[in-house]
């Protein structure tokens, strides 16, 4: 390979905590799962993956370098494709797949990877480490595998910007992050549990203005263990920013919506469209760049601190995070054989995080999977916020879902992850 022409991208703050992520919660990985009928050749998968990763060098980096001098360069080599045998597991959570802890090495490689999953239900898992690229980067080097599977040219995308970077492009204002006073839907934590686990429920139907209905459930479970104030943290993909932009990259923001006792959903919707309208996704926190000086074991043991000082207290840098990746092009994630009836994502996890909850929709139904630190999850808690989630969701008699297509609501599709 050209030493001149190598993809090379610089790592942003961000990217550099996403690496303590990774040491302190492995893996900090995005995970889109698709499932549905058919065969899943693994040579055609070999070569489909090659082609696409060619074409898309993001999937193929490294990290090298040191402190600001950080950066993601092309290795060259291409991401793996794995076999395991999925016949213990069922789909709803991590028991029965343990080929999906594996830890992604953003120094040796690979970052991303794809597992095809033998079993009853034939799966495949698209794995990238969250340093890497964003759940938009993944889904789009995904549909560009497929594009390889079906004999067509991968769009491909060799974008070098970060998110700092495309933020300033349009937003020249900068945040003070507020007080770390927010506290959790599950209550106040178990502090000598470690790890994080995370379950899948699937909604038949659609649902309206599913993010803003979740974001208010969460906020009455929250305080019904404790007073406080509630802010739920939500993904914005910034590429809608620059038109025709196409990257496998971390280019995404967040927005934050302060959840009060008399929120509605509809309350929430308006917010979130007042906070796009003024370009809340590209404000950055003042402070953010000095992640890039600040040595990684010095880092790591900064969380690890806040993490035990939040347990102890019960409040929170943020209440959670919802991402909505939006409705599944299903009719684009087929080829080689393998036809995709729904998907979801499995949200990376923080353990000083109450919670990572990802949405997930098709024309037929809704995927929620949530993440919790165990020490929040612990007595059946995750299994109870769940099952009372889905209820009160399902008790709205849903009429449309808010998990449509860019042409019928553009915001949830073009803009959140």
């Amino acid at each position: 390979m050209n030493e001149q022409n190598k993809y090379k991208r610089k790592m942003s703050p961000t990217e550099r905590v996403y690496l303590i992520y990774n040491h302190i919660c492995p893996p900090f990985a995005n995970q889109m799962i698709l499932e549905g009928s058919g065969c899943l050749d693994y040579k055609k998968w070999i070569l489909a993956v090659k082609e696409a990763s060619k074409a898309n060098p993001g999937s193929r980096i490294v990290c090298r370098g040191h402190g600001p001098l950080s950066h993601w360069v092309d290795s060259g080599i291409a991401p793996d494709v794995r076999k395991e045998d999925g016949s213990a597991w069922n789909g709803i959570g991590p028991e029965g797949a343990p080929f999906l802890e594996r830890k992604l090495s953003p120094i040796k490689g690979p970052t991303c990877e794809v597992i095809l999953i033998n079993g009853g239900t034939p799966r495949i898992a698209f794995r990238t480490h969250h340093g890497a690229m964003d759940a938009r980067g993944t889904m789009s080097w995904a549909l560009d595998i497929f594009r390889s599977l079906r004999g067509e040219k991968p769009i491909g995308s060799h974008c070098a910007l970060t998110e700092q970077k495309l933020a300033r492009l349009y937003q020249k204002e900068s945040r003070t992050p507020p007080k770390h006073r927010f506290i959790a839907p599950t209550g106040w934590a178990d502090a000598d549990k470690r790890g994080i686990i995370w379950k899948r429920v699937t909604l038949e139907g659609k649902y309206p203005n599913l993010l803003g209905q979740i974001a208010c459930i969460m906020a009455d479970e929250a305080r019904k263990h404790k007073d406080g104030k509630v802010r739920i943290a939500v993904p914005v993909d910034m590429r809608f920013r620059v038109q025709g932009l196409q990257s496998t990259g971390n280019l995404t923001n967040l927005i934050y919506l302060d959840i009060l006792p008399d929120s509605t959903p509809e309350l929430v919707s308006a917010d979130i469209t007042a906070q796009i309208e003024k370009r809340c996704d590209g404000m950055q926190y003042w402070g953010d760049n000095l992640a890039r000086f600040i040595p990684l074991w010095l880092l790591k043991g900064t969380v690890y601190r806040e993490t035990a000082m939040k347990y102890r207290s019960g409040f929170f840098r943020n209440s959670g995070i919802l991402s909505n990746p939006g409705r599944l092009p299903l009719e684009h994630f087929q080829g080689g054989g393998f036809v995709c009836n729904t998907g979801f994502f499995i949200p990376p996890g923080v353990e000083s995080l109450p919670f990572f909850m990802a949405l997930a929709g098709t024309h037929k139904r809704v995927e929620l999977t949530l993440s919790l630190p165990n020490a929040l999850a612990s007595r059946g808690r995750l299994e109870a916020l769940l099952e009372r989630l889905k209820k009160e969701l399902q008790a709205r008699k849903p009429t449309y879902s808010t998990l449509q297509s860019a042409k019928e609501y553009p915001v949830q599709k073009s803009k959140f992850l």
